[in-house]
């Protein structure tokens, strides 16, 4: 199996490669940019030197032990209010529990 993956980079630096995407379009150029939504199913987030450290968080239904380690992970973001600095991962976290409870 093979797909197009798409790119997405946030504001604070941290970059992820998703299977789903919106078109842009800016002075005159034009595009697509990942997304991460509740019909995202593949995220891959790159940290440094995507060689050795990237990460493949696969959204499925039939996964909940990944299910819960979503929750657990976003309510200790949100708990020790660290959503700010954690923006693009707690949007794949709340992408990966829509994705998984749809």
């Amino acid at each position: 199996m093979s797909m197009k993956l798409y790119h997405h980079k946030t504001d604070g630096g941290a970059e992820y490669l998703s299977d789903t995407f919106m078109d842009w379009e800016h002075n005159g150029k034009s595009g697509r940019e990942g997304v991460v939504n509740d019909k995202t199913k593949y995220v891959v987030r790159i940290d440094g030197d995507i060689t050795q450290d990237a990460e493949l968080t696969i959204c499925d239904a039939a996964a909940p032990d990944l299910l819960e380690a979503c929750k657990m992970m976003l309510r200790l973001i949100e708990g020790e209010e660290l959503e700010e600095r954690f923006d693009g991962e707690t949007t794949v976290l709340r992408a990966a529990i829509a994705a998984a409870t749809r």
